[in-house]
Formats: C-alpha cells, sequence, structure tokens
C-alpha cells in the first residue's frame, strides 16, 4: 500500500511518490529496490538491543508513533525527529509474501516484504507482554490491523543491522535519536534506565527533596501550632 500521486481533493502522507511511466511493478521495484542497493549507514553497533521497541520510542524517546498505510513512509522520522511513522496492514504484506510463494508475479523487489514484516517484529516483539498491552489498545483506539500484535519476535541473532538492507538507513536513524534522546519528563526519566547510575542519582535527589519539604512542612505547621497555644494560654490569663 502506497501513496501514488498527489489527488486534487483530500490530504496525503508526508511522502507521496509519483508513478509516471512503466508498470506498477518495475515503478515499485525501482523505488523501493533503490533503498537496498544504496550507500548504507554504519550504526555505532552492530547489535539491536531489545531496547528497541515502539513502546519505547514513545515512553524513553519522546516520540509520537504515527501509524500509515504508505509503505513509503515507514519508519520515517519526522517532525525534527519527534515523529516516527509504522506501517499498520501486516495483511497486506503477508498476502504479497504468500503471492511469492504461490510463484505469483510479486509487486516488489525479492526480499523486501519479509525484511518490512522483521522490522514490524522488530519495533513489536510479541513476547514483550508490555509492548504487546500497548499495541491491543493502539489497535482498539486507532482501528489498526489486528495482525500488528501477531507479528512474532526476532532471535539475538536476527537483531543486527546486517540483516537489513532495505530498512537499514531509516533504522540507523531511528536508533541513533533513540540513543541521543535524554529525558524530557518524569515518565521519562522514570522509564528510563539505561544509565543506572544518572537514574538512581536522579531519583535519590528527588526523594531527598520530597522529604525536606515534608519535614519542613511539619515544622511549619508545628511552629504553628506552638504560637497558636501560647496565643491561646496568654488570652486565657
Amino acid at each position: 500500500m502506497m501513496s501514488i500521486g498527489e489527488p486534487p481533493l483530500g490530504i496525503d502522507g508526508p511522502n507521496t511518490i509519483h508513478w509516471a511511466t512503466g508498470t506498477l511493478r518495475s515503478f515499485a521495484e525501482q523505488h523501493f529496490g533503490g533503498q537496498g542497493s544504496g550507500p548504507r549507514l554504519q550504526p555505532d553497533k552492530p547489535q539491536i538491543g531489545r531496547i528497541f521497541t515502539a513502546l519505547n520510542l514513545r515512553k524513553i524517546g519522546g516520540m509520537r508513533i504515527e501509524w500509515t498505510r504508505n509503505l513509503a513512509d515507514h519508519l520515517r522520522l519526522v517532525d525534527d525527529d519527534r515523529t516516527v511513522s509504522v506501517f499498520d496492514c501486516v495483511a497486506f504484506l503477508r498476502f504479497q509474501k504468500r503471492c511469492v510463494v504461490g510463484s505469483r508475479q510479486q509487486l516488489f523487489p525479492a526480499g523486501f516484504v519479509d525484511e518490512t514484516l522483521r522490522t514490524l517484529s522488530l519495533l513489536l516483539p510479541q513476547n514483550d507482554g508490555k509492548t504487546q498491552a500497548w499495541i491491543g489498545a493502539q489497535i482498539e483506539e486507532h482501528g489498526l490491523d489486528p495482525l500488528l500484535a501477531e507479528c512474532g519476535s526476532l532471535a539475538t541473532h536476527e537483531r543486527r543491522f546486517e540483516n537489513f538492507s532495505y530498512w537499514n538507513n531509516r533504522l540507523v536513524i531511528l536508533k541513533q535519536a533513540l540513543d541521543e534522546s535524554r529525558p524530557r519528563t518524569l515518565s521519562q526519566w522514570w522509564f528510563d534506565r539505561r544509565n543506572g547510575v544518572q537514574w538512581y542519582t536522579f531519583w535519590v535527589a528527588i526523594l531527598v527533596f520530597l522529604v525536606t519539604i515534608f519535614f519542613g512542612l511539619v515544622q511549619s505547621i508545628e511552629g504553628a501550632l506552638q504560637v497558636y497555644l501560647s496565643w491561646k494560654a496568654l488570652r486565657q490569663d
């Protein structure tokens, strides 16, 4: 599913692509095939950690997940790295995969559909309970493809950038944006435990601050009560 052309009466995604000549198959091959044959960005680390999920992009990275039916926008960062688009139509991808298995004419480049499904397994691991609870709520709230909750999970040896060619560059950029993100809200400070020492230091400081406020308030109340009792005793005398 892609947004092709610009509808005269409508609003489309940020990455509308133009199909001018040739067949749809050759057009898709040219557009998406180029993503796998161009220069590859090199990540800081070859392994993709299990922290790299759509839920953590939102909770730790502070990014908004924008669900899209435009495959050309999948994994695209926009809005100054605060919004990431994720393709949600798993049923469409599985149908295209069955076309390949059934020896029908495939629409996309070889391996592209399978790799796209693996990016969803990476972002929405089925073996992560918190992610499953979150994606279930997202499906119900936004009317998404229910198969998003059945994307499977990737083994450790599969969670490497070298295993992605078509989506490598966008994954590298997205992972870098997550790594460079810093907590801006209390909820982000709570969920972001990448730096254990910093996390404990921050919350110990918050605890000390709250305890100080509490005892200061108690002393103020106690002092006010003593003044009131003294004033009341003087009046009685």
